[in-house]
């Protein structure tokens, strides 16, 4: 990855000069110690030929360290001059930029007309004289660079380097998961070794990175964040709780408190998923870790098991009341552990990875305002897809396959992500959804010959949100003053059957009408939701017909009715006429009418 203009601000020639002395110290440290070895012993037989030899051999070890110091202590140097006019010759640039008004963007490398200056012809012939010579440094910079990591290398052989030395450029923000990819290989072990050591909290986010790396780098950041506390307390001679009640009298922020609230609940939901039993813990990787985000809400990822290298992976996308800091990754919720050891124990053929997903800002509940419109969802939705997307960038086998399940408000953050922010998965799974919002339809998710499936129990009060029409939410939001800003409502309902979704039985064992807890029962082990999600996210979403797992999707009243009763009782069928009342919901769930019999909870593997 090519240097920026503030990578090389970065760069400390002194530092690199600074490596240079110590290796001659070092150098000269050798040779001393080669010259105060004794004389060879004069006396023979074979303990003074050992003597000799050992002499001899401690000498030309001395020598050979000596000439290794030296010869690094000269390449420091060299480098260290070239460093230094790199930052001239880029000083140079940058004081003329000034001098004319013109901004230079340290990231991108841009020169353009600032704010003060005439925008004139002769301001943007400046300025593109500015950028050519800026462009020099930069090439001048990225062979010097390679000069400078081989000194370091050589010199880290013999003495400390220390990070100012060197800095390792990192990915410039924004970078697409390819470049972040290639910069990631292009570096050396030393230096990835180093970054894992020295772990900057943004990389361990970073898609491109491989899974194995961002575990290491988050792990570390979230033990820093637990030690911030941890220590001071113990310095002090008090107890973390007393440090959190009162940070500023310890030095401490409030950025640090929310640190180590988060860290705890993330450490929570790394120990519930990885489980207690000794003989079979669950490997478990922090594949994503901000503790401060969304106001300090927090988000991560954690994935059991390697996505990496997992024949399926599963990215699970939690709703409405969900976040790190409330505690979604670990206090009852079980969604992940069940999907994975389902998945294991019906295709133990195959490798499976489940992510559970905590990366965006959801509905804080149902008194939340913002739950009844999107925006949420579309902001989440570019996060998911970016994750996701990031998944085949570092995969080591394209063959994999990638399952995307969103719950409640988060099958409208799913959508969106398909339909608004181009996600790329190979199935979508739905459950409880009030709304897919962007997409209007299942083609809009453009599958790679992928499907859309849906769960909605018919006894789910949020699934039918969506069945309401559009220009109803939009009517009484603005009769009353638009509550939840301009948007209002989520979209349509992919549980009808003219979406173009597929529909499998979800329905909730003991079911007694419309109950909002039946909202909450899809991941349920032995159910027959979690039975279908299982097929589906191990690539067998074709066998739910085999099983029987597969439901009818809701539909619209009949224009023409489909009986008629006789007037001395009994009732007559007629032909099913696909003539549904227009502009009328899909509201008739044919899953309502399934005998309560039929609805049971031994599904489990």
């Amino acid at each position: 990855m090519s240097l920026t203009v503030a990578d090389v601000m970065r760069w400390d020639p002194g530092a690199v000069r600074a490596v240079g002395e110590a290796a001659r110290t070092r150098a000269q440290t050798s040779l001393d110690v080669a010259n105060s070895l004794p004389k060879l012993p004069e006396w023979t037989g074979p303990g003074a030929e050992d003597a000799k030899r050992a002499i001899e051999e401690s000498r030309q070890a001395l020598m050979k360290d000596a000439n290794a110091a030296l010869a690094a202590a000269r390449r420091a140097d060299a480098a260290a001059v070239n460093v230094q006019i790199v930052k001239d010759n880029l000083k140079q640039v940058l004081d003329a930029a000034r001098e004319f008004g013109m901004i230079v963007d340290p990231v991108g490398g841009t020169v353009r007309p600032g704010l003060g200056a005439l925008g004139t012809t002769l301001d943007y012939q400046n300025a593109a004289a500015l950028q050519e010579a800026l462009q020099r440094v930069l090439t001048q910079a990225n062979s010097v660079d390679e000069q400078l990591a081989a000194a370091m290398d050589a010199a880290d052989d013999v003495v400390e380097v220390p990070p100012e030395a060197r800095p390792i450029p990192l990915p410039r923000p924004g970078a697409t998961a390819e470049e972040v990819n290639d910069w990631w290989k292009s570096l050396s072990q030393k230096d990835r070794e180093r970054l894992l050591a020295e772990h900057p909290p943004e990389l361990g986010n970073l898609n491109g990175i491989p899974a194995a790396a961002r575990d290491a780098i988050n792990l570390a950041v979230l033990t820093d964040d637990l030690n911030r506390i941890t220590d001071t307390a113990t310095q002090h001679g008090v107890s973390p709780e007393q440090v959190l009640a009162n940070p500023g009298f310890y030095g401490l922020s409030a950025d640090d408190v929310t640190r180590y609230t988060n860290a705890i609940k993330v450490k929570e939901g790394l120990d519930h998923q990885r489980g207690d039993d000794p003989n079979n813990l669950r490997p478990v990787m922090l594949w994503k870790y901000e503790p401060l985000a969304d106001r300090g809400q927090g988000r991560a990822a954690i994935a059991i098991n390697n996505p990496d290298y997992a024949d399926n992976t599963s990215v699970i996308v939690p709703g409405t009341g969900s976040s790190v800091q409330g505690g979604w990754l670990s206090d009852g919720h079980d969604d992940a552990i069940h999907l994975w050891d389902q998945s294991n124990f019906g295709d133990p053929d195959h490798t499976h990875a489940v992510i559970s997903w905590m990366g965006y800002d959801a509905p804080d509940g149902f008194n939340d305002t913002r739950v009844a419109n999107p925006n949420l969802a579309r902001a989440g939705g570019d996060l998911l897809a970016a994750d996701v997307n990031g998944l085949w960038v570092t995969h080591q086998d394209p063959s994999q396959h990638v399952t995307v399940l969103g719950h409640s408000y988060g099958s409208t953050t799913v959508a969106d992500a398909f339909a608004g922010s181009g996600m790329h998965a190979n199935d979508a799974v739905l459950l409880g959804c009030p709304g897919t919002d962007l997409a209007k339809s299942a083609a809009d998710f453009n599958l790679d010959g992928g499907k859309v499936y849906v769960g909605s129990a018919s006894t789910d009060p949020v699934s039918y949100i969506g069945t309401a029409p559009e220009y109803l939410h939009d009517y009484l939001n603005r009769k009353l003053g638009y509550p939840v800003g301009l948007d209002a409502g989520l979209g349509i309902d992919p549980a009808g059957d003219e979406y173009g979704s597929v529909r499998f039985d979800a329905e909730v064992v003991g079911r007694d009408g419309l109950d909002p807890g039946d909202h909450s029962h899809y991941y349920d082990m032995g159910t027959e939701s979690l039975a279908s999600m299982t097929r589906i996210a191990t690539g067998n979403g074709d066998s739910l017909g085999e099983e029987g797992l597969l439901a009818e999707g809701r539909r619209q009243p009949p224009l023409i009715p489909r009986e008629i009763g006789l007037p001395w009782g009994g009732k007559i069928d007629l032909p099913d006429v696909k003539s549904d009342l227009p502009g009328s919901p899909a509201f008739i769930d044919p899953e309502g009418q399934r005998p309560a019999e039929s609805i049971t909870g031994d599904h489990a593997y």
